[in-house]
């Protein structure tokens, strides 16, 4: 990896530390539930909001300026997911309080979430996917099928 490409996810963890010390003492909110980081493709921002669309702290990435066809979303949110998942791993979010699920979402400038990056739940929380729940449904039809044919 290039020294550009390792200064992007250390200038995006550095902002993160940031708007999470910054939600530890000011969050206005009863318990923190999303974070959502926007990114500018035009200007280079990235931003960091909590779950009440609040701006806790940005960054411009001066690579990522007038890149909107360059850039995908997916890379972004690899990026994001990789920095999200290390500062996770290194108990940065301990500080804040959050009401679980909680969540770290890459979103757009409508806080429309592209991708979830992150979810922290405790031990009784049970996510539901798509795929789960398609099973479910077809479980479902196939066992009232059977029983209306009896």
């Amino acid at each position: 990896m290039d020294e550009k490409n390792k200064e992007i996810p250390q200038l995006i963890k550095k902002t993160f530390l940031e708007a999470v010390d910054i939600l530890s003492k000011n969050y206005q909110g009863s318990s923190l539930t999303d974070i959502f980081i926007t990114v500018d493709k035009e200007s280079g921002e990235v931003a960091i909001y909590d779950d009440e669309e609040n701006r806790a702290a940005e960054v411009v990435i001066f690579d990522w300026i007038d890149k909107v066809d360059e850039l995908p979303d997916e890379y972004i949110a690899s990026v994001l997911r990789a920095v999200t998942e290390d500062l996770d791993g290194q108990d940065a979010f301990a500080s804040l309080e959050l009401y679980k699920p909680f969540s770290i979402n890459y979103a757009d400038e409508n806080f429309v979430v592209i991708e979830e990056l992150l979810l922290i739940t405790d031990d009784s929380t049970v996510q539901l996917d798509n795929d789960l729940l398609e099973k479910f449904d077809r479980e479902f039809d196939e066992f009232l099928e059977k029983l209306l044919k009896e």
